[in-house]
Order: structure tokens, then sequence, then C-alpha cells
């Protein structure tokens, strides 16, 4: 009978593998229909790290794809196994997993139980960004920001809306601006690097029913948002790691529900041993040697599914 389990599983392997369609390709991962089924995706891990926003700082980590596929295999299955709904459905291969297809909400959300990285650079007077243990929020910290690329804002359409201005001092647009009242309807863009009371900070402003698709909220996401940061802070706590902050992304599944979506490993949040010793892709924006970056990515994703094995 196990051996019958298997050889289904071997073919449905196959079948999900056959012949795939590229349909998005981004930074880090690729995106590949599967054949039959328009409700599903692959997700493909790629072995690229990125930092800045700027693609000329890109490199290549031996096994990265390997690492975030584990990695967010086993934190989507703690998630579902909890009641939250996610995209992710099961892991096929070391470097790619199944999900259902969504259609992206254009937002980086992020919880945050310490003030560290660009939070300390809006918040200058809170916090420094060499201090080892900085002060802790008594609740996890919400804050949204509007997904561009090359300062461009999508509507949920597809329609290009608006244009971020060029940044001063690198002469760049302004990507991934803050959403300063994500409750209000029209939301105020800032800089995310900028204290909001600088001159230079506010950038412009969109609609936020441009970008939110019908029926979700703000209020909705930060609730689900805060849930997930909490249940993975006290999992993580329990193995030896101290979940600094995370990014997550949600989308609308193909039945109109808000899942939890993309991916979510070691390049999604800062996480630090007990003794406070980064694990993440934090080492690579403050370019420490390679190897050591990949040994933090290899012993998370290690830890991870010795305790948590993917189904």
């Amino acid at each position: 009978m196990t051996l019958l389990i298997r050889w289904k599983a071997f073919c449905l392997k196959v079948i999900i593998l056959k012949k795939r369609r590229l349909l998005k390709e981004g930074k880090t991962k690729e995106i590949f229909e599967v054949v039959g089924d328009p409700e599903l995706v692959i997700i493909k891990n790629k072995n690229d790290i990125t930092k800045n926003d700027d693609p000329s700082q890109t490199k290549k980590m031996r096994r990265k794809a390997e690492f975030s596929t584990t990695i967010t295999s086993v934190v989507f299955q703690i998630l579902r196994a909890s009641g939250i709904p996610v995209a992710y459905q099961r892991r096929i291969s070391k470097n790619s997993f199944l999900a259902k297809n969504c259609k992206m909400i254009a937002l980086e959300c992020i919880a945050r139980r310490y003030p560290v990285g660009s939070y300390c650079l809006r918040h200058p007077g809170l916090a420094r960004l060499d201090q080892k243990i900085p002060p802790r929020f008594d609740e996890p910290e919400i804050e949204f920001f509007l997904k561009t690329t090359g300062g461009e804002v999508f509507s949920k359409d597809g329609e290009l809306i608006r244009n971020i201005p060029v940044d001063q001092k690198t002469g760049r647009p302004v990507d991934d601006p803050l959403i300063s009242n994500p409750e209000a309807s029209l939301w105020l863009l800032l800089h995310p690097k900028l204290p909001d009371n600088n001159e230079d900070s506010l950038l412009c402003s969109v609609y936020s029913s441009d970008i939110l698709p019908e029926g979700v909220t703000m209020e909705e996401m930060a609730k689900i948002i805060r849930r997930v940061f909490l249940l993975l802070e006290d999992t993580l706590l329990h193995i030896g790691f101290r979940l600094i902050d995370f990014k997550i992304e949600f989308g609308v599944g193909p039945h109109g529900e808000l899942l939890i979506a993309d991916v979510i490993d070691n390049d999604s949040w800062r996480l630090r041993t007990s003794d406070w010793k980064e694990l993440s892709k934090e080492l690579f924006r403050q370019n420490r040697n390679m190897k050591e970056i990949e040994e933090s990515y290899e012993l998370v994703a290690k830890i991870l599914e010795k305790n948590f094995p993917v189904e």
C-alpha cells in the first residue's frame, strides 16, 4: 500500500512538473503554470540574494533556493495547522512548491517586535542602527508599504496610475514607500528611509480603492499579520530563535479568499539566536562573508525542518 501511495505521488509530481509555462519571474523566484489546473501554480526559488532594491548588488548563493523552499514549507505548514489561510499547498522538489494561484496585493506587510532597520531611520530618536539589543515593543508594530518597481505605482487592474519622485541622494525612484495612514481612503506615501517630519518625506498620494481588491480591508490584514507574528514568534522562541521582524504578502485566491501568499523564508525576516546573533538576510545587508551567510541560512533551514518535518 505504501509503495502504491508513493507511486501515485510520483505520477502526480510528474504531471505537475510537465510542460510548465513561465507565468512570472521576480528577483528571487519564478512562477509556473500547472498544466490542467489554472487554480494552482508552481513557485520555484532561485539562488539569488538581493539588497537595497539594487540589481547590481545581487549575488548567487549556493543552495539558497533549497533553504528558502524548506523554510517556506515549514512556516506555511505551521500557519495552516493553526487555521491561518495560506496559498501554500506542498513542497514538490528541493527548490519549488505548489501553491494556489493568487492575484497578489501590492503591499509589503511588516510586523516588528523591535525597532531595527529602516524603522530606525524613520524614528531616529528611538533606537540606533548599531544597537545589539534594541528596545522591545509591548505589541508588534504593524506597517504597510506599497510595492513598486522603478517608482511606478500600478492599480489592482494593472494600470499605471502614479510615478513616485526620484530620491535626491541616489538619483533613483523611491520604491516601496510607507503608507502613513493605512486606514484612510487616500493614502499618503512617505519615503521609507526618512523621518516623517522631513520636508522631503511626503512623496505623493494614492487612493486605497485603486490598490485593494473588493472586500479586502487593511484592518482585516492587520489582524492576520498580528496573529501570524505572535504564532511564529512563540514557535521560534521554543527552538532557540528570536523573531525581530518579518514581511509577509497577501493575495486573493481562485475563489476570492484572502490568503497569505508568496514565500516566508530567511529573506523575509530578521532572525537572531537567543544570544542575539544575526542569522538572516541582514547579514547580507551588512556585507558579511558569503560563506557565513550561507551557513546561517542552512542552520535555520535544518533546525526548522528537524523540529517541524515537511510533509
